[in-house]
């Protein structure tokens, strides 16, 4: 199986600074402070400022990964301890949680070609297939797959927010938001600009129709 593809700190602090800065103007009536503490941040009123504030804090979370490995080199190189910023166990948890959830698939398939098998040789014989507790094993298998997922769902947070982790969780996060920003009237190049580190001014029409590609099932205009 290929590695998941890691994310580019630069390109993500570039769209982290550009949401904060949009956030900012959406909210005018926010004193400075109020910003410091970005997972504190009071959701705007207007539908335009809320959608820009959950694309930050979405964006801000994924560049927490970042800063937080330079703090624990920071602490480990000044002897100052590492736990409370190293994710590196978290990390661990995770990987080991999505191994089981691929072993769950595998045991779930398993079990449910046993019983297809079981049940086209009772029908060539004419009998009542005999599965036993097979259907009871299948259901607590979906269950434990749920549970898996939902825990791993919840270990990909960082201060209740969900973090991208992977190149493709973040262009997933990339094309959603692209589309949230346009049904709230935020135009192509402003779109462009905001999900690129970029100023609207700057976003040419090369550049746009990168963009546009790059978003998947999404469609951004070129004009």
């Amino acid at each position: 199986m290929t590695a998941a593809k890691s994310l580019q700190r630069k390109e993500v602090d570039r769209v982290a600074a550009a949401l904060l800065e949009a956030l900012k103007a959406e909210c005018p009536e926010y004193p400075e402070v109020v910003f410091y503490d970005s997972p504190t941040i009071p959701k705007p009123a207007s539908k335009r400022g809320e959608v820009v504030w959950h694309a930050y804090l979405l964006a801000w979370s994924a560049s927490a990964r970042f800063t937080r490995r330079v703090q624990a080199k920071r602490a480990k190189s000044r002897a100052q301890g590492e736990a409370f910023f190293d994710d590196k166990r978290i990390n661990q948890a995770i990987v080991s949680l999505e191994r089981a959830r691929t072993l769950v698939a595998k045991a779930h398939q398993a079990l449910l070609e046993n019983v297809e098998q079981l049940q086209k040789e009772a029908k060539r014989l004419g009998l009542t297939a005999d599965l036993g507790d097979h259907p009871d094993h299948l259901r607590d298998l979906t269950g434990v797959a749920v549970k898996l997922d939902g825990l791993t769902t919840k270990l990909k947070t960082f201060r209740g927010i969900p973090q991208a982790r992977t190149s493709s969780e973040w262009d997933e996060f990339i094309s959603v938001t692209a589309e949230r920003l346009l049904n709230v009237g935020f135009t192509s190049r402003e779109v462009a600009g905001l999900l690129t580190g970029r100023r609207p001014e700057k976003v040419d029409r090369a550049t746009l129709e990168r963009f546009r590609q790059r978003v998947r099932r999404r469609q951004v205009s070129a004009s």
